[in-house]
């Protein structure tokens, strides 16, 4: 996955040069699609042990050391669906650069990587106005996939670990 840092919150289609394909991550939780923007994915790990730390944010899972870095770690059943997926060794950790702070998703699969061209998606904003959480949504095979804006869908978690930081 490419390493780019930060990623354009809210892209948009203007955002894009002309006929420009939007590159995307596609994942699974429960029997749902969502997408990241490529550039914000760096890894997909295998599941593995996660210490539970206390927390207020209930998606939050805990945390992981990976490669000497303590990254938390987002129950994306409880961000997406209100319930906690399981701890299963097929499940996926999805590492995601957002601003200036890694997170781990544990997602259930990661599904593809793949380019949408522009007439395969929809800005949120022509079909749900005013949902900041979400940037678009693709169509993908016989479904749809919900593109998240991670600047701000994942703003609860990453004001708690902003909060804990300066304790």
């Amino acid at each position: 996955m490419p390493d780019s840092g930060t990623i354009t919150p809210n892209i948009s289609k203007q955002d894009l040069p002309a006929n420009a394909a939007l590159n995307v991550c596609i994942f699974r939780v429960g029997q749902r699609l969502y997408c990241l923007p490529a550039a914000s994915v760096e890894y997909v790990y295998p599941y593995c042990e996660i210490t539970p730390v206390p927390h207020e944010a209930e998606s939050i899972e805990g945390v992981i050391n990976l490669r000497g870095s303590i990254i938390p770690v987002i129950d994306m059943g409880m961000k997406c669906e209100q319930r906690p997926l399981e701890r299963d060794p097929a499940h996926k950790l999805l590492v995601a650069r957002v601003g200036s702070h890694r997170i781990a998703l544990h997602v259930e699969d990661v599904m593809d990587v793949i380019d949408v061209e522009p007439s395969g998606w929809e800005e949120t904003d022509a079909i749900l106005p005013g949902i900041q959480v979400l940037t678009g949504i693709i169509k993908y095979q016989d479904g749809l996939a919900l593109l998240y804006d991670p600047e701000h869908f994942f703003d609860t978690e990453l004001a708690e670990r902003e909060h804990a930081q300066k304790k």
